[in-house]
């Protein structure tokens, strides 16, 4: 016999049964998937990447806050950037205004931290200019980010009921997250690139991209980022050198058009209005950062020589030709070309934008109308001058829509220099900022790539003094806290007796972290110390917010009695007294709302709470002076020599001087005497404005019957007949037989008319 060889038969599947098995294989995938993305999520594997969370602290529940994770979806090999602090409500009040903010480095406030962002400076004028409005504007930007993170911001915040986005972009288009030349980039290709955002939001996917990120650290030449020297700046840049007109340029600038095209079209489609701005860029004091030799176009360098040139001959249009030129031309690209600025008046134009012109902003502050070192600190982020002058452009446009409000009332207008003048910052900021810009400029880009100096401006400063202690100390630190140093210096001064400057760090920590109650009472007792008793009273409110207080009630009252607002004085000390009831607590209300008594009058209540005192002080004898000092005369520290000056020429009848001495102290604080005296002079002029300033004086002088008498006059000639008649009221309740009252009542009747 012989044996047959067994021949093992090739099973074919038929294509239907193909069809199923490739179905099946892919169902059987997915499910797997799921399994492990549920598994990751139930052990809290990975991060929550949306651009919004709810507010984690107790007491914010009502809140969502900017996610400080979120920069951890558009950097991979660098450490993330933190937003800033900002929250909104997550239900929007029906007076509500939102304004969302989009941009990087420049719209975060870099060189300065949060409290000099120009989004702060804004929301505060903003705010005021519209007094019935409960305004917020929301900062959603990120250092080194560019278009792409923009568009993909955007559906989330149109989630959130915008009535504005604001936008400052351009100047990162190559070098930040995902952009042409930046190690941050995942391909050139974007639909690639919002793929692989949009993957993110699984848990699974992020396991992926950490592996492989963890692989590639180990990998053979990889340092990583903490064994690296440098600042993001120079970290993050891939391709050094990128041409004018390259192809790798036109890449970044086609990105850079689709994106914020795509931006602007959702907007649009929802009905949002958009504020987009022009960019800004140091082109006077900020030599080419590379020069890059082409066939079609000229060195940077020898261009910038030429507008230098021109400038020193005195022709400054050429000049100014010449610096943009140059500036367009530089090869390493951290400043956005001038077809960036194109694009933006291109689309705003087809999409119906607001275009702001911060060029022309900027230009028309700056000598010669050329852009430098005047208002921006290095190649584009501008100053303390420069950052409120982004405030001022957004500020107008926003206004000059008429989108908020039809007009902004007179009264509530105040220039943008006396917001410089009276805001939270102090020379702890500004030396942060000088740390920031000299650690920056002692690496590339603006020194040689191959400077292979391990000592840098970090490693060899000294500082001078304590305040420059604190501050470098900040720039060093990987954790710093800009609270905690601008707290220690506010006490520092309080130790000195210097309260003016010690308020005016606890307001820079407030603008930072508005959330602890205790710095608003310390800055309300610094402010009581320098006689701003008002801007006391608006920081004990605030804090009250935050956590109801006996101090904040207890010197509320002290406020209001010197107002001689005596009801709501008399009120704020029983509150204080529900909050702590202790005998020492309740000796001090009792001999507060005793003084209280003595002044309004009311002899019986006087009576009733000595008796009260007396049964555990039964030897209390108060001494109480007949006359006291007009609440209107305690003038604020800051102004004043300058305002009691003005006072004695205007008591000696000496008006015009006394009118320019007046005009000059409210343009650094404003206070009810100037702005009362101010209305007196105009009024007794006929002029027109004095009822502005009579309106700004009457929280001093609400219980003052002549100073309401002159007020309703007023109102009865603007045609004011709410107005008129409400103040007419007033001066009932507080002098029922005044003899002004029968001819004022005939002239309001009259307006009904």
């Amino acid at each position: 016999m012989t044996k047959q060889k067994k021949v093992k038969k090739q099973i074919r599947l038929t294509k239907p049964k193909k069809v199923i098995f490739s179905f099946v294989l892919v169902i059987v995938s997915i499910f797997i998937l799921l399994i492990v993305e549920l598994v990751l999520r139930m052990i809290h594997y990975g991060d929550d990447l949306n651009l919004f969370i709810d507010h984690p602290w107790e007491r914010y529940e009502e809140y969502k806050v900017v996610n400080p994770e979120v920069g951890k979806k558009y950097f991979n090999k660098l450490r993330h950037p933190l937003p800033l602090h900002d929250m909104f409500g997550k239900e929007k009040p029906e007076n509500g205004f939102r304004i969302f903010v989009m941009g990087s480095s420049t719209v975060v406030g870099f060189p300065y931290e949060e409290n000099l962002a120009f989004s702060k400076i804004l929301h505060q004028r903003l705010q005021d200019s519209y007094p019935d409005k409960h305004i917020k504007v929301i900062n959603t930007a990120l250092t080194a980010i560019n278009s792409y993170t923009l568009l993909d911001y955007i559906d989330e915040i149109l989630k959130e009921r915008p009535d504005a986005i604001l936008i400052y972009a351009g100047h990162n288009e190559f070098y930040g997250a995902f952009g042409i030349g930046s190690i941050e980039k995942t391909n050139r290709s974007r639909a690639l690139t919002f793929l692989h955002l949009d993957l993110l939001s699984f848990r699974v996917y992020q396991l992926l991209r950490n592996t492989i990120n963890k692989i590639h650290k180990f990998l053979p030449g990889n340092k990583p980022e903490e064994f690296v020297k440098g600042t993001r700046m120079k970290l993050i840049v891939d391709n050094k050198e990128i041409a004018y007109k390259s192809d790798v340029y036109t890449i970044g600038i086609a990105a850079f058009r689709s994106n914020m095209e795509s931006l602007l079209a959702k907007a649009a489609k929802r009905n949002v209005p958009v504020f987009i701005s022009e960019v800004v860029s140091n082109i006077r004091d900020l030599p080419p950062f590379g020069s890059v030799a082409t066939d079609s176009y000229p060195l940077a360098s020898e261009i910038f020589d030429v507008a230098k040139q021109f400038g020193e001959n005195g022709d400054f249009n050429k000049a100014r030709e010449n610096y943009y030129l140059a500036k367009d031309l530089d090869g390493v690209r951290f400043r956005a070309s001038e077809e960036i600025n194109e694009i933006i008046h291109d689309l705003a134009g087809r999409y119906h934008a607001a275009l702001v012109q911060m060029i022309e902003y900027f230009e028309q502050a700056s000598p010669n109308r050329l852009i430098g070192n005047t208002l921006i600190t290095e190649h584009v982020h501008p100053n303390i001058d420069g950052y409120f002058l982004m405030a001022e452009a957004f500020y107008h446009e926003i206004v000059d829509s008429k989108l908020i409000g039809e007009q902004v009332e007179p009264i509530h207008f105040k220039n943008s220099d006396y917001y410089k003048k009276n805001w939270a910052y102090t020379d702890l900021d500004s030396l942060i900022a000088v740390h920031k810009i000299n650690s920056l400029r002692s690496y590339w880009p603006f020194q040689p790539l191959d400077n292979s100096s391990s000592l840098h401006y970090l490693d060899t400063y000294k500082p001078v003094s304590k305040v420059d202690s604190l501050a470098f100390a900040f720039v060093k630190s990987p954790d710093p806290d800009l609270r905690g140093i601008h707290t220690e210096m506010a006490r520092f001064y309080q130790a000195r007796g210097d309260y003016f400057k010690a308020f005016k760090e606890y307001h820079a920590a407030i603008k930072f972290t508005p959330f602890y109650a205790k710095d608003y009472l310390e800055a309300a007792s610094c402010l009581m110390h320098t006689n701003d008793f008002f801007l006391a009273l608006q920081f004990f409110d605030q804090s009250l917010q935050l956590q109801k207080t006996f101090f904040a009630y207890y010197n509320k009252s002290e406020i209001l009695f010197l107002m001689e607002d005596y009801a709501g004085a008399i009120d704020a000390l029983n509150t204080a007294l529900e909050l702590e009831n202790t005998p020492q607590s309740r000796e001090k209300v009792l001999k507060k709302m005793h003084k209280i008594y003595f002044y309004s009058g009311d002899e019986n209540k006087m009576v009733e709470t000595l008796a009260e005192i007396r049964k555990t002080d039964p030897g209390y004898q108060p001494a109480f002076p007949e006359n006291r000092k007009s609440f209107a005369f305690l003038i604020p520290a800051q102004v004043q020599d300058q305002v009691d000056n003005a006072y004695r020429l205007y008591k000696s009848g000496n008006y015009d001087q006394a009118l320019t001495e007046f005009l000059n102290s409210l343009e650094i604080k404003e206070t009810p005497l100037a702005n009362r005296c101010v209305g007196d002079i105009l009024f007794s002029r006929n002029n027109s404005k004095a009822i502005i300033y009579y309106q700004r004086a009457y929280p001093g002088y609400k219980f003052d019957v002549d100073f309401l008498v002159n007020l309703a006059i007023l109102y009865v000639q603007n045609k004011l007949e709410k107005k008129a008649r409400k103040v007419l009221n007033e001066i009932k309740q507080l002098d029922p037989g005044n003899e002004k009252i029968r001819p004022l009542e005939k002239n309001v009747r009259e307006l009904d008319k």
